[in-house]
């Protein structure tokens, strides 16, 4: 049975059934599992997902990201797991942050916890073309995913630390994304952040005058009413007095 072990290293993550389609026998396929975990070729990440081991350390074969953007048929990396695939997370995090139509239970293999977040739309989920095994939301759609739920990004500190490394973004796909999500508070608050890296990021002024031309009359907080404790007329937005404080007390960029 151990011709089919260059089958299994293709495949690198997989279920039960794609050993049904390598071997065309169920039973075989439930006996090559059986014995190449016992034998410690694959290991079982969760309940029908299996990975291929690394033969000389028996560690994964697959990468953090290429578990969780298989967990499920729509899962994808959100939030602080994709900020950090796009290079961009000031901070590691022991958790992944996954979205998904279909509803998982949180778990732990390897020391990560695999976290769920249903998922609201598949607009900006995209396939490396040299990670096929990875899904995750584009540079624009997780930048406004980060601004909408703060807390999943890591927390105002690490979303701003991140922020800072980005050197451009796609303000046409920003402004699709904004009138799909179609939240005022969204409008307020990405309007507000990005202001402050509109030179970095190189947005125009009409990005910025579309969001204000959509935040309305409603008066919001950036984040809980404690930490946010300044006005903003102009976004009509409660927020820290000086959100790139962050910046000058890490001393990584200059401000």
């Amino acid at each position: 049975m151990i011709k089919y072990i260059e089958g299994f290293h293709k495949l690198k993550i997989f279920q039960k059934k794609d050993v049904v389609a390598l071997t065309n026998d169920e039973n075989t396929a439930k006996e090559l599992l059986r014995r190449y975990k016992k034998d410690g070729l694959i290991s079982q990440v969760r309940r029908n997902l299996y990975v291929v081991t690394d033969l000389a350390t028996k560690a994964s074969s697959a990468s953090k990201y290429e578990i969780g953007s298989q967990i499920t048929p729509t899962s994808y990396l959100s939030y602080h797991a994709a900020l950090e695939y796009h290079g961009l997370a000031h901070q590691f995090f022991y958790e992944i942050m996954v979205s998904s139509k279909e509803r998982f239970n949180n778990f732990e293999y390897d020391g990560i916890s695999y976290i769920y977040s249903e998922s609201k739309s598949n607009v900006g989920v995209i396939i490396p073309p040299t990670d096929t095994l990875i899904r995750v939301t584009d540079l624009e759609r997780t930048v406004l995913d980060c601004i909408n739920r703060i807390d999943l990004s890591g927390g105002l500190e690490e979303m701003i630390e991140c922020f800072a490394l980005i050197t451009y973004m796609n303000e046409n796909k920003l402004q699709n994304y904004l009138k799909l999500f179609n939240k005022q508070v969204l409008y307020q608050k990405t309007g507000f952040v990005l202001s402050y890296f509109q030179k970095e990021m190189k947005l125009s002024d009409d990005f910025l005058r579309f969001c204000k031309s959509k935040i309305g009359k409603s008066i919001r907080y950036l984040t809980d009413k404690e930490e946010s404790n300044s006005y903003f007329k102009e976004w009509q937005l409660y927020a820290p007095t000086n959100i790139l404080s962050f910046l000058e007390q890490g001393g990584d960029v200059n401000v």
